[in-house]
Parts: structure tokens; C-alpha cells; sequence
């Protein structure tokens, strides 16, 4: 079933951020942490990205916190640190917000040092990894981010979910261009998309998922009691096990490297919602470690033109290079008002009269 512009709510971007803040400040979540969260869903949406945007509100953190599996103020600590090195126990805590300031104390060490890397363990799901490794991009550096997640992809030749999706985001600065934005999943797609197809009763792509007894499937409902493919699909003809290969690297960056959890020990979704299973890593390192920062932006611009630039093939008049695409949805949506699925709307608005609160979302 194809979708129209009809099956979209527009709201306003200020109204969707306080909507999120509201809403888990009424479940007992800190205002500055409540206000990181909305920042960081809205930002999906706003990309366009609603797999991982304020549709994951009740069920990923609202509900969680309200079942007790998620604590609403954490104690978050410090596990070993560095000049160059931090790893934080999150607490079981929302992951966005022990993210963000992760993220921040890494930059500032990176800063000192040139470079820096560090983690969160005990933590849950932080959203997109590409915000995170976007904070880098007004600091002269570029940026790192990654995290495992609950288990839904199967390895290349398997049929055990064994891996999480896995994301992995580089972000590096350009002068006039719009910064190189690379947010991936090493599964073919997010999770999130499974549900995406599924509430929009789409057929999911070959290639994408298996079913339960290891056989490939494009049906969103039975992918979801399957597996997720990874990224390059099934087998190894397409670059399948490159996937596999990548997702395990983020496995051993987030829970071995960090001492979370990891492989088999990551919750699986059937299992119902676990505590503080996921873990995260980032990096950041400074440009003028290596050159003079100016220079490089120009030179990002050159080489980033130069893609952009280059000849088309045949029915397609333009190369877009990563982030160029959810950076114009960003400037169009701030404009124009962040599109909601209809589902997602309703669900939202539903949850607000569970919780007490005002559904007070402005549509555009």
C-alpha cells in the first residue's frame, strides 16, 4: 500500500520537543535529561528518519520506565578515565542523555590531546548514532559514534539473532558543502523499519530479513519474528559477510572493549524489555592534528563536488553524498513543519491523555 501525504501530521518542531520533555518528565525523568531525549528524537524526525524519532517515545522509554525497567534518574558513574580514555556505567538509565555528555567530555579531551575515545555501559537505547557523532562538527573535529543494541540480526550463513543492528556514524566537516554524514546500520536496515513497513502495510525489500527457520522473507510481520539480514544481505555474493564483519566490530567496540554486555548475553526481543543491556563508543579527534582546519573544509568541499559533480546515469540527475539528503530534510522540515505518520500521531495523543498531559502539538 503506497502512502500519501494524507497518512502525515505536520507539527512544529518547538511543539514536538516540549511534547517529549512533558511527557517524560511526567514518568519522573530530569527536565535537563527529558530535554536532551526530545532534542535527539525530534532530530531524527527532523532528518527524516522516523524509525528511530518520537515513535519510539511510549514504547522504548515511556513505557519502560512505567514497567520499572529503565530508571528514570540514574546514578551514573565513572568507571576508568584517561587523558584520552572515559568509560561510563550508565545506571540502566535512558541512553541519550549519558550519550550526549559522553560524547561532550570525549570532545573536550580530544581537544587536550588530539584525540580521545571512550563508552557507556549499562545503558539503553540512545536514538540515532549520527547525532552523536555530529556534535563534533562546530569543534574543528571530526566524530565518532556506535552502539550494539536488543539482538535482531542473524550472522551470514546463520539464523540465530546474534548481533544488534549495530550502527556505526562518522561526521566530518565541510566548509560550504553540507558535513559528510555517514549513519548506517550494519544490518541491511534499522529494526525500526521492520515496524515502519508494517504499520504502513508495505512489503519489505528482498534481501532484507529472514523468518524464523533461516529462509527469506519480505513480509515486515514475519521478518519481525525472524531476523535482519546484514548489511549486504544474503550470503557472501553481495557483501554479506562485510556486514557481519562490521557488525561484530561494533559489538566488541560497545560491550567487550567497555566490559558491557555483548554476543549472546545482549537481550533478545522475544525475551521481552532488559535492563541496561546496551552499550555505546565514541570517538573524536582534531583536524589540525593532522593539517590546517580551514584548508581541509575547502578541500572537503572540492572533493565532495567532485561526486556531486560527476556524470549521472541514465533517469537520475544528481549524486547525493552522505548527509546531504537528511540535511536538506532538516532545513525543509524546520520550514515547512516535521512530518508524523498518522499512527504515530494518534498513538502520541492517546499517551497523552494516559499520562495526564497536555497534547498540545500545533500541526502545521
Amino acid at each position: 500500500m503506497a502512502e500519501t501525504l494524507t497518512d502525515y501530521r505536520l507539527a512544529r518542531e518547538i511543539d514536538l520537543k516540549a511534547f517529549v520533555a512533558a511527557a517524560l518528565l511526567e514518568v519522573g525523568v530530569a527536565k535537563p535529561d527529558a530535554e536532551i531525549v526530545a532534542e535527539v528524537l525530534v532530530a531524527a524526525d527532523l532528518r527524516g528518519i522516523e524509525s528511530h524519532g518520537v515513535a519510539r517515545l511510549e514504547s522504548y522509554y515511556v513505557g519502560r520506565i512505567k514497567n520499572g525497567l529503565l530508571e528514570p534518574t540514574p546514578r551514573v558513574t565513572t568507571v576508568i578515565e584517561t587523558p584520552t580514555s572515559l568509560v561510563v556505567d550508565g545506571g540502566n538509565g535512558l541512553g541519550h542523555p549519558t550519550a550526549k555528555r559522553t560524547m561532550e567530555a570525549i570532545m573536550a579531551k580530544a581537544k587536550t590531546s588530539g584525540a580521545a575515545f571512550g563508552g557507556v555501559r549499562n545503558s539503553n537505547h540512545y536514538g540515532i548514532a549520527g547525532y552523536y557523532a555530529m556534535l563534533a562538527l562546530d569543534h574543528g573535529l571530526i566524530g565518532v559514534a556506535s552502539t550494539n543494541s536488543v539482538r535482531y540480526g542473524a550472522p551470514t550463513y546463520g539464523r540465530d539473532m546474534l548481533l544488534g543492528t549495530n550502527p556505526l556514524a562518522f561526521a566530518v566537516p565541510a566548509k560550504n558543502e553540507p558535513a559528510f554524514v555517514l549513519d548506517f546500520a550494519t544490518t541491511t536496515v534499522p529494526r525500526g523499519k521492520l515496524d515502519v513497513y508494517g504499520r504502513k502495510e508495505k512489503n519489505l525489500n528482498p534481501g532484507w530479513a529472514i523468518d524464523e527457520h533461516g529462509v527469506e522473507t519480505i513480509d515486515p510481520n514475519v521478518a519481525l519474528k525472524g531476523a535482519l539480514l546484514p548489511l549486504g544481505g544474503l550470503g557472501i555474493d553481495s557483501g554479506g559477510h562485510k556486514g557481519f564483519g562490521l557488525g561484530l566490530l561494533v559489538d566488541i567496540f560497545c560491550g567487550v572493549l567497555t566490559g558491557g554486555k555483548f554476543g549472546s548475553d545482549l537481550p533478545l526481543l522475544s525475551d521481552g524489555p532488559k535492563p541496561g543491556g546496551i552499550s555505546h563508543w565514541f570517538a573524536a579527534f582534531r583536524i589540525d592534528g593532522f593539517r590546517d582546519l580551514e584548508r581541509f573544509k575547502a578541500d572537503m568541499d572540492t572533493e565532495l563536488r567532485a561526486f556531486k559533480d560527476s556524470a549521472k546515469a541514465p533517469g537520475h540527475d544528481r549524486i547525493y553524498v552522505a548527509g546531504e539528503i537528511e540535511h536538506e530534510k532538516t532545513e525543509f522540515n524546520r520550514k515547512n513543519g516535521v512530518p508524523i505518520h498518522v499512527k504515530v500521531w494518534d498513538g502520541l495523543e492517546k499517551m497523552a491523555g494516559t499520562l495526564g498531559i497536555p497534547f498540545a502539538i500545533e500541526r502545521t
